[in-house]
């Protein structure tokens, strides 16, 4: 029998009996573990207090949805309701600001990887864009992932991503470096382990998060294993 589990449940029936702001309280401090873990998740991105104000209120409603016959447990309901806390990290995100010069060196590299892609027949290599644009690689993929991360923070589908059976060494690499939420999304997205893979609106509901973040997420992940691969 598991006492924590027990306890868990017997605090809510007691807080959903009376809705005491008593009863509340302890049960609020009863899940805080639960609702710290995934506080700390966040605390890189954005402030901390502003973090835990929100699991306060995701806490609360999933407090209210929470029912019992369904067959979940009181602290999965909860820490399914705390991946909204992701909309808080990258709403702070959102602020940030590209500057005008990148955005403008940004063009040029989409209308030359445009054109070199009709001369070649194939998508260009980032060496191609380098000499073309006489930069390194480094400071184009830099821009790319400043402007890139600002618009899809906004709107936008992301790269469409799949799973490559033949490159399982590069992804096993890649995985074991993705944040937990990356690690999600990659998973709904591929069926990495096992499960059948979802389209994105799918994976939207799954996360709680907006289309912009999980677009943003997948093209974190497509550029870490493009560079695994130019590595390899």
């Amino acid at each position: 029998m598991d006492l924590a589990k027990d306890k868990d449940l017997d605090l809510w029936r007691r807080w959903n009996a009376s809705h005491s702001m008593v009863d509340l309280e302890t049960l609020m401090a009863q899940m805080q573990p639960v609702m710290m873990r995934e506080v700390n998740r966040w605390t890189s991105i954005a402030p901390k207090l502003l973090l835990k104000a929100e699991a306060n209120k995701q806490a609360l409603n999933a407090f209210k949805t929470f029912n019992p016959s369904m067959g979940f447990q009181l602290s999965t309901h909860l820490t399914n309701s705390l991946m909204k806390l992701s909309r808080v990290a990258y709403s702070r995100q959102s602020s940030l600001t590209v500057p005008e010069h990148q955005r403008i060196t940004y063009n040029q590299i989409v209308n030359l990887r445009s054109r070199l892609e009709n001369d070649l027949g194939r998508p260009p290599t980032m060496e191609h864009l380098a000499d073309h644009m006489q930069m390194s690689i480094p400071k184009i993929q830099k821009i790319i992932a400043n402007v890139e991360r600002k618009e899809l923070m906004e709107s936008g589908e992301g790269p469409v991503f799949q799973q490559h059976t033949d490159e399982n060494d590069i992804i096993e690499l890649a995985y074991h470096d993705f944040t937990p939420l990356q690690k999600q999304v990659f998973d709904f997205r591929t069926g990495f382990h096992g499960g059948k893979p979802q389209k994105n609106n799918e994976v939207i509901k799954q996360l709680g998060i907006t289309q912009g973040q999980l677009s943003y997420q997948l093209n974190l992940i497509k550029i870490r294993l493009e560079a695994l691969k130019r590595i390899k």
